[in-house]
């Protein structure tokens, strides 16, 4: 085959000139010194029948192409362009050109750094491709400092390597670089830490030496040498397949660690899970007797429901089975629907046939029994929260939340309750507490706390709070003690809405009250209940007065025919009044006629003194004694004891030496002799724990004087109105109020504060 015109492969002959075919192949080179994908002797025949005829003079050796060039060109081979230069007489590994002299591999671009110019600080932009075709000239190129030193250099060549140093380079596509596993976990920092591999010697020098490491060995510097082993290409790629080799095992020992985590989490989890499953078997075992038990108890039920006379004890010894043998399961799976199921159709039967009021603990000992059963009160309470208030600990109550009852709370509220409310409605009466009591006393522990609000707001205290409304001294049968105080122990915070009203009607009774009436019921209970200034304020208003008109009207002192009545519904207040009024009232009213009367028999001429001593332990004997005890009432008998030794003493100049006896004078001088003692005794008064108006009654009273309220107000300060007055009747005395711990009485128009001392003489004029 011939061409008309020069081409790739072709001479620079004229067109004129014939070209003769190519003869059979001729030796340029010998086979075994190409590479086998160069037209080596393993290359095909098709292949070899390519190589260009000629002298060897004329054509360039082949070029050992690199790895990845030999790749691109087997895989270009079969492309019409390959085919149509294999025509030409081009095969790969020679250069372009009728004499080779061309390139041998596709043009490489090399990227040149960013903001960087050219051959900035000595930077060489030269190749490989480059590298390798300046070998194939003959050029000898190095490949640490990237120079050309060619064989023959022109003038022309070295001016166009110049000239195309300022030309802009080429556009070069980024190449993507991947990396593996090993690598990411590297950089990552998460790279173990390379294990010791002993000691190391270095034996590349003439005499070997221990070094640290091998990167010791690889930084050291070397010389060439004709040692084939010191080969500098090999023992780079050693080291390279020895890192490539090291991260394998690094990854392999990292992915049999991870293995070894995972085999231990399997083996912890089957551990786990056969546990579970022993758990679940023995559960499913001991649900399967609790069944059998459940069978039981419904059997049971069943059998009862037909006997008429049946009783809820033959329930217990199932119930205990349940909460004995299988506790944790009865809570868990709430067995106590089971058991409040079972007994609700005879409860139902046994509330239908029974009466609280006649038998109030009914229901509840068998109840009791089975109080864990029932779950009765057996929610817990949720823990009290501690909280900070300005540095101070205090306990803070929860939020109640609202729950649903429980089964058995349900069937006291649906069966239970309202045979309650029935009875409490329609058969019982305020004026007996005592059925109502008793059975709120048997079920009141044993109640969930809604039930018994419910039956105190709704049933209870609503029927005693219209009979405490509706009494009468006069029309009641019963006192208002007895209708109040059997619920005061259970009212709990409810209790002033009962005792308000109570109260009223105390205060309304002593008002009315008179001696005729005889002394009040059960009135020496209320005491706990008044406050007891309250109770003093009103007993001096309302009693003393009308007791001691009592002792001044209607009481005389007969030897002869004594009438005691009067002063029995005196003594009959001794416990209600205060210890000082009640001696005052004694010393004010009669005291002055008994000693009248004695005086007077012991100035008899015949006087017969065992009959007078007679007399004497008679009265004396009829005070009790807390009543003898009280200072008022010692003095005015041991006054009449002294008058009568005075008597014995006098004989028969008793007649007319013996003086009578005036008690309110000698108080009056005693007073005032013990006016200094008791003005000392009123400075530590103040500073006890105590009302300033305590410490006025106390020096008012130990001056017998009472401290008696009036029941109005001063007009500007509008402060309570007291008199202070001897007189136990109220009358005459002193009219005062207490304000800013001091006592003001009327001085002119205007009110002016006195000293206790002046109160005391104020008083007694």
């Amino acid at each position: 085959m011939g061409f008309t015109k020069g081409g790739i492969g072709s001479t620079s002959s004229a067109p004129s000139e014939p070209v003769i075919a190519a003869p059979a192949p001729t030796k340029l080179a010998s086979t075994s010194e190409l590479p086998i994908d160069f037209g080596g002797n393993s290359a095909p025949r098709a292949q070899r029948s390519f190589l260009r005829s000629g002298t060897s003079s004329t054509s360039k050796p082949s070029t050992p192409l690199p790895a990845h060039e030999q790749a691109h060109f087997n895989k270009i081979g079969s492309t019409i362009g390959a085919q149509m230069l294999a025509k030409m007489g081009w095969q790969a590994g020679t250069g372009l050109g009728a004499t080779g002299e061309g390139i041998v591999i596709p043009i490489e671009s090399k990227l040149r750094p960013k903001k960087m110019g050219i051959a900035f600080k000595g930077y060489k932009e030269k190749t490989e491709q480059s590298k390798l075709e300046a070998r194939r000239r003959g050029e000898v190129v190095s490949d640490d400092e990237e120079e050309v030193r060619p064989r023959q250099s022109k003038k022309g060549d070295a001016k166009e390597k110049r000239s195309d140093a300022w030309k802009k380079p080429k556009k070069v596509k980024t190449r993507v670089e991947h990396k593996t596993y090993e690598q990411i976990v590297a950089e990552a920092g998460q790279e173990p830490a390379a294990s010791g591999i002993g000691q190391i010697i270095d034996a590349t020098g003439r005499t070997p030496r221990e070094v640290a490491s091998l990167a010791d060995i690889s930084l050291s510097s070397w010389t060439p040498s004709t040692d084939p082993t010191r080969i500098p290409e090999v023992r780079h790629n050693l080291r390279l397949i020895v890192d490539a080799c090291k991260n394998d095992l690094d990854g392999l020992a990292r992915e049999a660690k991870a293995l070894e985590e995972r085999k231990r989490f399997i083996t912890q989890e089957s551990i786990r899970l056969q546990k579970k499953v022993s758990d679940e078997a023995e559960l499913i075992a001991r649900l399967q007797q609790v069944k059998l038990v459940v069978d039981d108890i419904g059997a049971k039920a069943k059998e009862l429901a037909s006997v008429y006379e049946a009783t809820l004890d033959d329930f217990s010894p199932l119930f205990s089975t349940l909460l004995v043998q299988y506790p944790t399961e009865f809570d868990r799976y709430r067995l106590d629907e089971i058991v409040v199921a079972a007994i609700a159709p005879m409860v139902r039967r046994i509330v239908a046939q029974w009466n609280p009021l006649q038998d109030p603990p009914g229901l509840v000992t068998t109840f009791r029994t089975w109080k864990q059963a029932l779950k009765v009160n057996s929610v817990d309470k949720p823990p009290d929260t501690q909280i900070d208030i300005y540095g101070a600990r205090i306990v803070a109550t929860p939020p109640a939340i609202e729950k649903p009852m429980t089964p058995f709370e349900s069937l006291l509220w649906n069966v239970w309750l309202p045979k309650v409310r029935t009875c409490l409605n329609n058969e019982w009466s305020p004026e007996d507490p005592t059925p109502a009591v008793k059975l709120y006393e048997a079920w009141s522990t044993f109640l969930p706390p809604f039930v018994r609000d419910n039956l105190l707001d709704q049933l209870i205290l609503p029927k005693v709070s219209k009979a405490v409304a509706d009494w009468s001294p006069k029309r009641s049968t019963v006192s208002l003690h007895a209708l109040v105080f059997p619920w005061l122990p259970y009212l709990g915070l409810r209790i002033d809405y009962v005792l308000d009203d109570a109260q009223r009607k105390v205060k309304s009774l002593l008002r009315s009250w008179v001696p005729a009436d005889g002394a009040l019921k059960d009135l020496g209970g209320w005491m706990e209940v008044f406050d007891k200034g309250e109770w003093d304020a009103m007993l001096l208003k309302y009693v003393v007065p009308k007791l001691g008109s009592l002792l001044r009207d209607e009481f005389r002192v007969n030897p002869r025919n004594q009438n005691m009545e009067p002063l029995k519904q005196v003594l009959a207040w001794s416990t209600l009044l205060r210890g000082s009024v009640f001696s005052q009232l004694l010393e004010t009213e009669f005291f002055p006629k008994w000693l009248d009367v004695l005086h007077i028999w012991l100035i008899q001429p015949k006087v017969s003194f065992e009959e007078v001593a007679q007399w004497y332990s008679f009265w004396k004997s009829s005070f009790p004694d807390s009543v003898q005890s009280m200072p008022g009432v010692a003095r005015g008998f041991t006054r009449g004891l002294q008058l009568m030794n005075t008597a014995i003493e006098l004989g028969p100049d008793a007649p007319t030496m013996l003086k009578r006896p005036d008690l309110r004078a000698e108080q009056a001088i005693a007073n005032v002799s013990m006016k200094k003692a008791t003005a000392t005794k009123v400075a530590p008064a103040r500073i006890q724990e105590i009302t300033f108006r305590s410490i006025v009654e106390e020096f008012a009273a130990s001056h017998n004087l009472l401290f008696i309220p009036t029941g109005r107000a001063h007009e500007k300060s509008r402060m309570p109105l007291f008199r202070i007055s001897s007189n136990i009747g109220g009358k005459g005395g002193l009219l005062v109020y207490v304000q800013d711990d001091a006592v003001w009485a009327p001085d002119g128009d205007e009110y002016r504060a006195i000293t206790l001392e002046d109160m005391v003489l104020r008083a007694n004029k």
